[in-house]
Order: structure tokens, then C-alpha cells, then sequence
């Protein structure tokens, strides 16, 4: 009577699992990894390179300005014994005026970074989002999860359609 207990159970198992991978077969769900697919897209890689460029130039005239400030602290420590009671207010009130530009300057570069990686993924977002309903269309698929979904805990590595998403993404960009 065991035996054949462990048996039943053995067969209903094993027809669970058959099941589900019929069930997912016969629905065509996939699954995309989008960190993969920014990390080895050519076009990705070229956009992002170009933003940080943006960004690099924008960061050394940031930098220079804090020089400025730095230099202008220096001169301050080395010149307050010789300096007017007057004239030392004047550079301080200068140097406070010289940081609040920093400051300025430095909230603007973190607001347009903010912008720009928003723009960014926005324009990935609808390039991906193209693409991936182009190959759903084609291949038949009902649904196609982001790897990392809440709730997705385990697939089948023949359901990853990662390779394909990038090859089209280039083609796609790379025509442009």
C-alpha cells in the first residue's frame, strides 16, 4: 500500500511539472533582463557615454569654481592679520557670495543630472518597450517578464529572451 502511495504521489508530481512546463509552452512566457540588457547593448553603452560626457563638462566647471572658492579661502586665512577691519569684511562677504554661487551651481548640476537620467531611461524605456512588443507580436508570446518583478522567484533559463531584446535593440538604434 505504500508503494503504491509513493507511487501515485511520485506520478502526480512528476505531472505537475509537466504541466507547467506545457502550460508555459503552450502560453510563450518569456522573460527579459533589462540591468543584462544595459550592461551589453552597444547602442546603450554609446547613449549613456554620451550623457556622461555631458556630464563630465559640467562637472569640471563645478570644479573649477570650488578651486576658486578654496583659493580664495586660502588668500583670505594668509591675508586677515594684514588686512583693513573693512577689507576683511569684503572678502568675506565676496567669498559668501562665491559659495552661495557654488551652491547654485552645484544644486542646477544635480537637477539636470536627475533630468537627464529621467530623459534617458524614458527614451530606453519606449525603445525597449518596441522592441520587446515587436517580438512578442512575431514569436506569439502572451506575456514577457522583467527579471527582477516582484513575485517572479524562479524560471526556466530557455524562457530568457535577453539575447534576442539586445540584438534587436542595437539593430533598431544603431540604424538611426
Amino acid at each position: 500500500m505504500k508503494h503504491v502511495l509513493r507511487l501515485f504521489l511520485g506520478m502526480l508530481i512528476l505531472f505537475v511539472f509537466q504541466y507547467n512546463a506545457l502550460a508555459a509552452e503552450q502560453y510563450k512566457i518569456r522573460v527579459v533582463d533589462i540591468q543584462k540588457v544595459q550592461n551589453k547593448s552597444k547602442s546603450f553603452q554609446r547613449a549613456a557615454a554620451i550623457l556622461r560626457e555631458k556630464l563630465n563638462t559640467k562637472q569640471k566647471r563645478l570644479d573649477e569654481e570650488k578651486r576658486k572658492i578654496l583659493k580664495m579661502e586660502e588668500e583670505i586665512k594668509k591675508q586677515s592679520m594684514v588686512l583693513s577691519l573693512d577689507a576683511r569684511e569684503d572678502k568675506k562677504r565676496e567669498f559668501a557670495k562665491k559659495k552661495r554661487y557654488y551652491k547654485y551651481l552645484y544644486e542646477e548640476f544635480k537637477q539636470e543630472v536627475k533630468d537627464a537620467e529621467i530623459e534617458a531611461t524614458k527614451r530606453v524605456s519606449k525603445g525597449l518597450e518596441k522592441v520587446v512588443q515587436g517580438i512578442a507580436d512575431k514569436e506569439g508570446y502572451v506575456l514577457i517578464f522583467e527579471r527582477r518583478t516582484i513575485g517572479l522567484i524562479y524560471y526556466d533559463d530557455s524562457l530568457d529572451i535577453t539575447d534576442q531584446v539586445i540584438k534587436a535593440y542595437d539593430e533598431l538604434k544603431l540604424k538611426r
